[in-house]
Order: C-alpha cells, then structure tokens, then sequence
C-alpha cells in the first residue's frame, strides 16, 4: 500500500527508472517485471506501454510487443521513436509492409534518424526499390558516416544492382569500422567471387564458419584439413556442405580434386553428401577407383578432410581454371534405364515431332524466394511456341497452381525432385531442355549437361555464382543466362526467351 503522505508520481518515477536500468543492463526478464509493476498502478503510463512493448520483442513475444507498443501510440502518436521500435515489432513479426509503414511514420516526425533511414532503406531494398533504398542508406550516412550496417547495405544494394565498383569501397569501410561484424567477411568473400577475384575470394570464404549462418556440424568429425597438396597412401575426406543446389555445384569440381590429391600416388577418398544425392553421385563417380560415396554422417577412417566449398581455394583460382566448352561441369549420370523409360513417356505426352521441354517457376529458398519466382501466368508466351510441350519440374506438387494457370502445362509425369533427386535426374534427361528460375533442379539439369535457360532477377536474389554479365556461366557449359532488365519485371525476359526457343526450334 502507498504511503498516505508518498507522492504516487514518484513511486511510479522510480519503478520505470529501476525497469529501465534492468533493461540496459539485459535484464529483459527484470525489466517486463518491473514494467508491469507500473502497468500495474498506472495502466495508461506511455513509457511502460512502449518499452515493455521493445522488451517484449527482444524477448521473442513480436506479436505481444506489436500490441502493446500500439497501445502507447494510441495514447501519444507523436513519439517518433514509439512509431521507430513498431517498425521493428513489425518487421521481427515479418510483417515489412506494416514495418516500412511505421518507420516513414517515424520519419516524417523526426526526419533525421539513423537507424529509421536504415531500417526503411534495408525494406525496400530487399523488396527491389532500389532507388529510393540507395537515398535512404545514403542519408543515414551523411548523418552518420561511420555507420557500419548502412554501409554494408549500401555496400551489398550495389553488389545487387551490378556496380561492382561501387560496392567495393564500401566494404571495406565497413569492414574496417566493424572488425567484430562475423557475417560481413563472408558476403565480402561472395562478393569477390561474384566478380570473378576467385583467389581473394575462395580464401576469404574460409570466413563462413564463423559467420554463424552456416553450421559446419560434424560432418568431418574432428579431422585435420586438407592443405591441397597429394597425399599419396593417405586417406581424404571430402564432404559436402549446405542445401543440395550447393553439393552439386561445388561437386564439379570433385574430378579435379581426386586427381589433384592422387598427383604424386593412389589414395583413397570418401564422398560424403546428402543421403539423397548418394545414388546420383555414386553413379557419375562409378569410373574413379578406390572412391566411396557415402551419406554425411557416415563414419569413416579418414585421415584428412576437406568440404566441397573449400575446394575452389585449390581449384578454381582464376577463370582460366574453370573447365571451358558445352560440357564444362556436366560430370552427373543418371539412371540409363529411367532416362529411357521418362523419354517414351515424354515423346507419348507430346506427340510426334514436339520437343519437349520443362519449366519450373519459383524457388523454395526462405530468404530470396520472393524475387526469385514468377508467378506461372506470367509464363504464358512460352505456352505460344507450336513446337514445344511443356512439362511441369517444379518440385513439390504445383498440380493446384497449374489448374488455376490454365496453361498447357503437363503435371501427371512430374517427379518430386526433394524426395527423389535421382529420379529428377532421369526425367530432366530425358528432356529437350528446361527453363527455369534459380533452384536445385537446375543444379541437377545442368550438371547433366542439359540445356538451361536460367531466369535471373535483377537485385537481390542472384546468387554469386550466377554473373552479373554474359550469358555463359562459368560452373556449367550447358546453362544459358537471362537476366531482368527492370526489378521486378519478368516479362521482358520471358519475351526473350519465348523469341530465342521460336528461332531455336524452327532452325
């Protein structure tokens, strides 16, 4: 009970000053305790409302941290930092539209905010509005100019839109203004690679185990790394890491690797991959003695150790090291007796003298998604080509999303490539060619040495092994690069497919 003769005001006072110091110091706990406290004598306190909304949020609760700062604007909507900490509510309930609404809010209260510029400018760069992204991350700069984050962002939007010239500088700043930045080397190492400084590159990728995005597990279970060099009479390792797009990608370079550790004698060497890549790969390797393909957490006898992604350090240090020609990476083997039984099936489904082509439209990447699928009625020209039957090679079932399309698009012969990647491997051989959107079974299809035509967008969402520039990939012969003019629009590159495959098929 309050003290007759107490000033209410200043016990309240002193309970928000003693939450807030427990939530400084990352008492997060303490500090929602202290908040309600308040709450608690003092339901409409504007302070308590909001920081118990910011703790909320730190402590995971996005959609309760939403409602309570929500609270504290109704009461006062002119605090631009309430409007600021909702953006960020929103954003970590993964909600970027309502988060980009409240940070403007913010801005248009209080113009000159870092972290809002920042945090607007990161939104809309993800979201492709490249424009005014740049304006914004440039001005938290002008008022912040050692801003580690912004100039990374700044940096990667860059990277994204092609000017390699201009990302580079602004790498580096950051990197010298945030040496503890753990994922910062990695996207500098990617962005080197991107732009074909494979040496620089590859030895700063080694970064990635530190980055905290990629978990290494325990695939090498504890043994030394390989160094590059032969190692005759030995026994090496090697392992796969990360999706199974990435195995393969980083296995064209498998070949050169066994005959690198065997230049001055035989070894053995292990393969250990996803558990669904092992038949494929055990089948394009059947041909190199005393090798094994073996599942990831397979244990083994080995001496050393390496994983696929730190091959490239021995490997493909300039371009002149990546294989040229039309079959350049196309080291996969599929099932003869399935190619065979997948053709006369496909050649049944077309009708004679059709070729017969797949497509697949959106990726299941988490993160990039978004920019990198098209919405299958936006495919539509393709479907005008008279000489063309188009089977569907999106994994999972698109049966549902193909109806609604209502185009032509063959789906009762369509194998789930994330559950049988050997069987998409037949079935992609046995086509004509695919088109496609970045995704694993353009991995496999190209690894095959089968004609790609690969939709890219412009911005985010390119991976780094995809260049910014010709229409040839280095990693693999057979896989032909479009790319978006503008961000976000895909019909101009659909149009210029549908017209390459029109001269193509009647030639």
């Amino acid at each position: 009970m309050t003290d007759p003769g107490s000033d209410p005001g200043a016990d309240i006072a002193g309970l928000l000053h003693q939450a807030l110091a427990q939530h400084q110091t990352g008492n997060i706990t303490a500090a929602m305790a202290g908040y309600r406290a308040v709450l608690a004598q003092q339901p409409r306190q504007v302070d308590a409302l909001h920081l118990l909304g910011v703790a909320l949020e730190q402590g995971g609760d996005a959609e309760a941290a939403v409602a309570m700062i929500r609270q504290a604007i109704a009461i006062d909507g002119s605090r631009a930092d309430f409007h600021d900490n909702l953006g960020n509510a929103l954003l970590a309930a993964k909600d970027g539209e309502g988060a980009a609404m409240a940070y403007r809010e913010a801005l248009r209260l209080e113009p000159q905010r870092p972290g809002t510029l920042y945090n607007l400018g990161n939104i809309l760069r993800l979201r492709g509005e490249t424009e005014e992204a740049r304006q914004l991350l440039q001005q938290a700069l002008r008022l912040q100019p050692r801003y580690a984050d912004a100039l990374k962002n700044l940096a990667l939007l860059e990277w994204e839109e092609g000017d390699m010239a201009a990302a580079e500088p602004l790498f580096r700043q950051a990197a010298q203004l945030a040496p503890q930045d753990r994922v910062l080397p990695m996207n500098y190492a990617l962005y080197q690679l991107a732009r074909g400084a494979y040496g620089a590159g590859w030895d700063l990728y080694e970064s990635r185990w530190r980055s905290g995005v990629y978990d290494e597990r325990d695939w090498s279970a504890g043994l030394p790394r390989w160094d590059g060099s032969p190692q005759p009479g030995r026994h090496l390792l090697l392992w796969g890491e990360q999706g199974i797009g990435d195995q393969i990608l980083h296995g064209t370079m498998l070949r050169d690797a066994v005959a690198h550790v065997r230049a001055a004698g035989a070894c053995r060497v292990s393969i250990a991959v996803s558990d669904r890549l092992v038949p494929l790969l055990a089948r394009s390797l059947a041909d190199l003695p005393d090798l094994q393909v073996i599942e990831r957490n397979q244990k083994t006898d080995a001496d050393l150790q390496c994983p696929f992604g730190s091959l490239g350090r021995f490997l493909r240090r300039t371009a002149t090291d990546f294989p040229a020609g039309r079959q350049a990476g196309a080291y996969l083997r599929a099932d003869p007796a399935r190619v065979a039984e997948f053709r006369a099936r496909h050649a049944a489904m077309a009708g004679p003298g059709k070729r017969v082509y797949g497509l697949a439209w959106r990726s299941g990447n988490l993160q990039l998604a978004d920019a990198k699928s098209i919405p299958l009625a936006k495919l539509a020209p393709l479907f005008a080509l008279s000489g063309i039957a188009w089977l569907s090679v999106q994994y999972g079932d698109p049966r549902d999303e193909v109806a609604a399309s209502g185009l032509p698009l063959n789906t009762a012969l369509t194998v789930d490539g994330l559950q049988d990647i050997d069987g998409q491997a037949a079935q992609l051989a046995a086509l004509d060619g695919i088109v496609s959107v970045s995704n694993t079974g353009v991995h496999v299809a190209a690894g095959l040495g089968l004609p790609c035509h690969l939709l890219l967008p412009k911005g985010r969402g390119r991976l780094w092994y995809w260049p910014r520039e010709g229409t040839q990939s280095p990693w693999y012969g057979s896989v032909r690069l479009w790319r978006q003019h503008r961000s976000n629009i895909w019909e101009d590159v659909i149009n210029d497919i549908a017209s390459f495959l029109k001269v193509e098929i009647h030639s």
